[in-house]
Protein backbone atom coordinates (compact mmCIF):
# COMPACT_ATOMS: atom_id res chain seq x y z
CA UNK A 1 0.00 0.00 0.00
CA UNK A 2 2.67 2.72 -0.81
CA UNK A 3 1.89 5.93 -0.18
CA UNK A 4 -0.77 5.06 2.72
CA UNK A 5 0.02 6.47 5.98
CA UNK A 6 -0.11 3.39 8.95
CA UNK A 7 -3.36 5.52 10.33
CA UNK A 8 -5.01 5.43 6.99
CA UNK A 9 -4.53 1.30 6.35
CA UNK A 10 -7.38 -0.15 8.52
CA UNK A 11 -10.36 -1.69 7.70
CA UNK A 12 -12.64 0.95 7.88
CA UNK A 13 -10.82 3.67 6.28
CA UNK A 14 -9.78 1.63 3.48
CA UNK A 15 -13.97 0.26 3.34
CA UNK A 16 -15.20 3.72 3.39
CA UNK A 17 -12.35 4.90 0.88
CA UNK A 18 -13.27 2.39 -1.66
CA UNK A 19 -16.59 2.84 -1.43
CA UNK A 20 -16.68 6.22 -1.76
CA UNK A 21 -14.90 5.79 -4.85
CA UNK A 22 -17.05 3.25 -6.42
CA UNK A 23 -19.77 5.77 -6.31
CA UNK A 24 -17.93 8.49 -7.62
CA UNK A 25 -16.92 6.06 -10.97
CA UNK A 26 -20.45 5.13 -10.74
CA UNK A 27 -21.44 8.46 -11.47
CA UNK A 28 -18.91 9.10 -13.54
CA UNK A 29 -20.09 6.16 -15.93
CA UNK A 30 -23.84 6.71 -15.65
CA UNK A 31 -23.24 10.15 -16.93
CA UNK A 32 -20.95 9.03 -19.87
CA UNK A 33 -23.82 6.66 -20.58
CA UNK A 34 -26.35 9.40 -20.02
CA UNK A 35 -28.16 7.60 -17.19
CA UNK A 36 -29.32 10.80 -15.01
CA UNK A 37 -29.04 8.73 -11.50
CA UNK A 38 -27.25 9.61 -8.40
CA UNK A 39 -25.98 5.91 -6.64
CA UNK A 40 -28.73 6.22 -3.73
CA UNK A 41 -31.37 6.55 -6.36
CA UNK A 42 -30.07 3.92 -8.56
CA UNK A 43 -29.89 1.83 -5.19
CA UNK A 44 -33.54 2.11 -4.85
CA UNK A 45 -34.41 1.06 -8.13
CA UNK A 46 -31.92 -2.07 -7.79
CA UNK A 47 -33.87 -3.16 -4.45
CA UNK A 48 -37.20 -2.42 -6.34
CA UNK A 49 -36.12 -4.69 -9.34
CA UNK A 50 -34.76 -7.36 -6.15
CA UNK A 51 -38.23 -6.99 -4.50
CA UNK A 52 -40.77 -5.78 -6.61
CA UNK A 53 -43.61 -4.71 -4.22
CA UNK A 54 -41.38 -3.78 -1.15
CA UNK A 55 -42.69 -1.29 0.84
CA UNK A 56 -40.84 2.59 1.34
CA UNK A 57 -39.70 1.28 4.68
CA UNK A 58 -38.33 -2.20 3.32
CA UNK A 59 -36.57 -0.19 1.16
CA UNK A 60 -35.67 2.18 3.86
CA UNK A 61 -34.11 -1.09 6.17
CA UNK A 62 -32.19 -2.52 3.15
CA UNK A 63 -30.30 0.82 2.33
CA UNK A 64 -30.32 1.96 6.46
CA UNK A 65 -31.70 5.27 5.63
CA UNK A 66 -34.61 7.22 7.43
CA UNK A 67 -38.10 6.23 5.71
CA UNK A 68 -38.26 9.91 4.69
CA UNK A 69 -35.24 10.41 2.66
CA UNK A 70 -36.52 7.00 0.95
CA UNK A 71 -39.24 8.89 0.13
CA UNK A 72 -37.62 12.18 -1.53
CA UNK A 73 -35.83 9.29 -3.52
CA UNK A 74 -38.81 7.48 -4.65
CA UNK A 75 -40.89 10.55 -5.32
CA UNK A 76 -38.10 11.62 -8.06
CA UNK A 77 -38.28 8.56 -9.54
CA UNK A 78 -41.92 8.65 -9.85
CA UNK A 79 -41.53 12.02 -11.59
CA UNK A 80 -39.20 10.30 -13.90
CA UNK A 81 -41.48 7.75 -14.63
CA UNK A 82 -38.52 5.17 -13.36
CA UNK A 83 -41.21 3.50 -10.80
CA UNK A 84 -45.07 3.39 -9.43
CA UNK A 85 -46.48 3.40 -5.84
CA UNK A 86 -49.71 1.40 -5.74
CA UNK A 87 -51.55 0.06 -3.13
CA UNK A 88 -51.25 -2.79 -1.23
CA UNK A 89 -53.69 -5.48 -1.48
CA UNK A 90 -54.44 -5.96 1.77
CA UNK A 91 -53.68 -2.94 3.62
CA UNK A 92 -54.74 0.13 1.96
CA UNK A 93 -52.19 2.08 4.56
CA UNK A 94 -49.37 0.79 2.54
CA UNK A 95 -47.94 1.69 -0.63
CA UNK A 96 -45.65 -0.70 -2.68
CA UNK A 97 -43.34 -0.01 -4.89
CA UNK A 98 -43.01 -1.23 -8.66
CA UNK A 99 -40.63 -0.34 -11.47
CA UNK A 100 -41.73 1.23 -15.00
CA UNK A 101 -40.73 -0.49 -18.19
CA UNK A 102 -38.82 2.75 -18.23
CA UNK A 103 -37.28 1.53 -14.47
CA UNK A 104 -36.42 -1.88 -16.53
CA UNK A 105 -34.68 -0.72 -18.83
CA UNK A 106 -32.67 2.11 -15.77
CA UNK A 107 -31.94 -1.11 -14.11
CA UNK A 108 -30.64 -3.18 -16.96
CA UNK A 109 -27.93 0.46 -17.61
CA UNK A 110 -27.11 0.58 -13.64
CA UNK A 111 -26.46 -3.49 -13.67
CA UNK A 112 -24.08 -3.07 -16.54
CA UNK A 113 -22.05 0.00 -14.97
CA UNK A 114 -21.86 -2.02 -11.21
CA UNK A 115 -20.32 -4.83 -13.35
CA UNK A 116 -17.93 -2.19 -15.22
CA UNK A 117 -17.47 -0.54 -12.18
CA UNK A 118 -16.34 -3.83 -10.04
CA UNK A 119 -14.40 -5.08 -13.16
CA UNK A 120 -12.09 -1.57 -12.85
CA UNK A 121 -12.18 -2.00 -8.68
CA UNK A 122 -11.00 -5.47 -8.93
CA UNK A 123 -8.51 -5.19 -12.12
CA UNK A 124 -5.38 -7.26 -11.53
CA UNK A 125 -6.75 -9.02 -8.79
CA UNK A 126 -7.11 -13.43 -9.62
CA UNK A 127 -9.97 -15.31 -9.24
CA UNK A 128 -8.88 -16.95 -6.06
CA UNK A 129 -7.86 -13.21 -4.17
CA UNK A 130 -11.55 -11.93 -5.88
CA UNK A 131 -12.98 -14.94 -3.76
CA UNK A 132 -10.69 -14.50 -0.73
CA UNK A 133 -11.72 -10.95 -0.42
CA UNK A 134 -15.63 -12.01 -0.62
CA UNK A 135 -15.22 -14.69 1.53
CA UNK A 136 -13.40 -12.41 4.33
CA UNK A 137 -15.74 -9.38 3.25
CA UNK A 138 -18.99 -11.92 4.34
CA UNK A 139 -17.08 -13.18 7.52
CA UNK A 140 -16.99 -9.27 8.45
CA UNK A 141 -20.30 -8.97 7.62
CA UNK A 142 -21.80 -11.92 9.72
CA UNK A 143 -19.75 -10.77 12.60
CA UNK A 144 -21.22 -7.86 12.24
CA UNK A 145 -24.90 -8.29 11.80
CA UNK A 146 -24.85 -10.94 14.22
CA UNK A 147 -25.56 -10.51 18.02
CA UNK A 148 -22.19 -8.07 18.66
CA UNK A 149 -20.12 -11.50 19.14
CA UNK A 150 -17.26 -12.50 16.44
CA UNK A 151 -17.70 -15.89 14.72
CA UNK A 152 -14.82 -17.14 16.75
CA UNK A 153 -12.21 -15.23 18.88
CA UNK A 154 -9.70 -16.37 16.49
CA UNK A 155 -11.56 -13.64 13.26
CA UNK A 156 -11.47 -10.80 16.38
Amino acid sequence: MSGLAEGRRTLGFLLREASRLMRRRFVHHARKAGLPLNRSEASVLVQVWHEPGINLAGVATLMDLETITVVRLVDGLEQAGLLERRLHPSDRRVRTLWLTEKGKEAVAQVLAINAQVRAEALAGCSEADRERLLDTLQLIRSNLAGNGHPASSAAA
